[in-house]
């Protein structure tokens, strides 16, 4: 793998300034769903824990870099590999693109399906049935079971 070499103490404060921005504004927007009760959480109360960890990490990889010595370094991938992970970060954001319109069952196993074709050397076949497979309990667990509002999109 070729690499190339970048400031690791600007790395970490650039990424945690972003993640703490990031972290605020998730938070706010999870203030406006529901909280519900103590023996009936809402649909705020995952938004809130994942955004709180957000934030905490994020506050994290800031102290982290404060701290950390000027000179160390780290290596970002060049040629085939950078083109690798552009093409994942690419997906992830036509995954969350999708979402409102194709709703999270269709757009998750699309998603699957793009990312296990990128990473792996199955046939399609066998990455559809998995994806399938995957996504199916996972909609069924948030909707059905936690009672959560998933983007139901122009299909279902």
């Amino acid at each position: 793998m070729t690499v190339a070499s970048i400031q690791k103490r600007r790395s970490y404060l650039v990424i945690g300034g972003v993640g703490i921005f990031l972290a605020a504004g998730y938070l706010s927007l999870s203030l406006q769903l529901p909280m519900g009760h103590l023996n009936s959480p809402g649909a705020a109360i995952f938004p809130l824990i994942a955004g709180s960890l957000l934030l905490i990490g994020s506050i994290s990889a800031v102290w982290e870099g404060w701290r950390m010595e000027p000179t160390e370094t780290a290596e970002l991938p060049i040629g085939d590999d950078l083109w690798r992970l552009l093409a994942l970060i690419a997906a992830l954001i036509g995954y969350l693109i999708a979402l409102s319109w194709l709703g999270q069952l269709i757009a998750s196993i699309l998603f699957c399906i793009v990312l296990m074709k990128m990473l792996s050397k199955l046939s399609l076949v066998g990455i559809v049935i998995r994806s399938v497979i995957m996504m199916v309990p996972v909609y069924y667990i948030f909707v059905h079971l936690l009672g959560l509002p998933m983007p139901r999109g122009i299909f279902l």
